[in-house]
């Protein structure tokens, strides 16, 4: 009876939240069991392909974490725009994006073509690895600008409260990128078997795909995101100026926690080269089961933006509550089901040694124990602050945990002690709980609630 009372009271608030969170959700969703299922037939292959597509990916990772920086300093403005119903701002705001966007796919595309063998030497002097790292780069890099555009309208069109769209090109895009991976990686219907250079090849089709239907939704199904070239280019210093102030934080935040990310799969290569495979997978199977904190994370970006913009800022400190709330229960139920399906993923990789896959059992029951602190850490950092324009304090608490108690404890750890995987996996997921008692206080002071439009 209390959840009944609760639910009618907040139900325009759970109404939102549906409309806004599932659709990423479930774009999220088939990305990393599409990308799971990649992994495991790259896995059919052997683990230096697995390693090496999983090194090679780490380059894209960077450019993913920086560009995604750069979208989210806008979503900080999107959000409190659309509260505004201010379209044209939101659409100048998304040019001079997707130009800065364009400039880092160029930058990092040209690297990988000119210097693939030495990108791949940053995580790993395994020969093998190296050699089909190169080859894989090579051909997915050219996929790079058009995911930057892809990308860039997909938060467009979560901020304006669209987000079916995107997802709906991802699950399209997705989903052509296995159908290729089966093709191409094993030599079906009179192809050759071409391994970590045929999912190499998906990548980049399935890309191209992926921005044809974003923008094809974007400017035909909607009037809300379908802005002329001229409007996407008339800047305005004065708007930029102000864009930069609160966008550097969040670029920084996510370049610097990009590059920790890296830095750890650097730590997991001085273990060794099956270190790499098991978090690569662990990584893959652990995204699934996070999917959810993805979705209410994004929705309350857009939620709290859309109110602060509202001028609504008490109505704002109740619903981040309450989102936090909502993301405890969510984070306690997922570890739950990650827990009980541990069997069931094992048993996809049973062509792995038997210690491989115990160890790998292992990390998966700590990265489910530390589920419910990741799930409060991105709705925190991700939406709350973010939502508030706090991009200062989230990239200090954000940066400042990672390097200090993760990167340098997991480097600590296995460089002087040669501790095993499974203690890192420990160290990483101990990095979520400081960070959660850290933005907790934060959250409370309701010093993150500031009106930018």
């Amino acid at each position: 009876m209390k959840l009944m009372k609760h639910y009618r009271q907040h139900a325009s608030f759970y109404r939102d939240l549906w409309i806004i969170a599932l659709p990423i959700a479930l774009q999220q969703l088939v990305t990393s069991s599409l990308n799971m299922v990649d992994t495991l037939m790259v896995g059919r292959v052997g683990v230096d392909a697995v390693a090496a597509v999983g090194v090679s990916n780490q380059y894209y990772f960077l450019l993913n974490m920086v560009m995604f920086g750069i979208y989210s300093g806008g979503m900080v403005y999107f959000a409190q725009y659309w509260g505004k119903k201010d379209l044209r701002n939101i659409h100048r705001l998304l040019g001079f994006t997707l130009v800065l966007g364009m400039g880092l796919a160029v930058l990092f595309t040209g690297m990988a073509l000119f210097i693939p063998e030495q990108i791949i030497r940053i995580f790993t002097n395994d020969q093998t690895v190296m050699v089909l790292g190169a080859k894989y780069l090579k051909i997915a890099a050219l996929s790079y600008p058009f995911m930057i555009l892809s990308f860039g309208y997909s938060m467009g069109l979560r901020a304006v409260e669209k987000p079916k769209f995107s997802m709906i090109a991802s699950v399209i895009a997705l989903t052509l990128n296995t159908v290729l991976n089966i093709v191409l990686i094993f030599g079906l219907f009179g192809c050759p078997a071409l391994g970590v250079v045929g999912a190499a090849i998906a990548t980049l089709v399935s890309r191209v795909v992926e921005f044809i239907l974003v923008l094809g939704f974007a400017y035909l199904k909607t009037d809300t995101m379908n802005p002329k070239l001229s409007v996407l280019l008339s800047f305005d210093r004065s708007l930029i100026n102000k864009l930069m102030v609160t966008s550097l934080p969040v670029v920084i935040n996510e370049c610097f926690w990009g590059l920790g990310t890296t830095a750890y799969m650097v730590i997991y290569g001085m273990i060794n080269v099956e270190a790499i495979s098991i978090m690569n997978i662990v990584n893959s199977i652990f995204n699934i089961f996070f999917i959810a904190a993805i979705g209410v994370g994004n929705a309350s970006t857009v939620m709290l933006g859309k109110k602060l913009g509202a001028g609504e800022k008490e109505k704002t400190y109740k619903e981040a509550i309450l989102f936090l709330k909502i993301g405890v229960v969510l984070g306690v139920l997922s570890g739950i089901l990650l827990v009980m399906c541990i069997p069931v993923m094992l048993r996809l990789y049973r062509d792995f040694d038997f210690s491989t896959l115990e160890t790998m059992a292992y990390v998966l029951i700590i990265f489910a124990i530390g589920l419910t602190f990741r799930f409060i850490n991105i709705i925190n950092i991700v939406g709350i602050f973010r939502a508030g324009g706090d991009t200062k304090y989230a990239m200090l608490l954000e940066l400042g945990i990672l390097w200090s108690v993760g990167v340098l404890g997991t480097f600590i750890a296995v460089k002087y002690f040669h501790a095993p995987l499974i203690v890192v996996a420990m160290i990483v997921q101990f990095e979520e709980v400081v960070k959660v008692l850290l933005g907790m206080i934060r959250v409370k002071s309701k010093k993150w609630i500031n009106q930018l439009v």
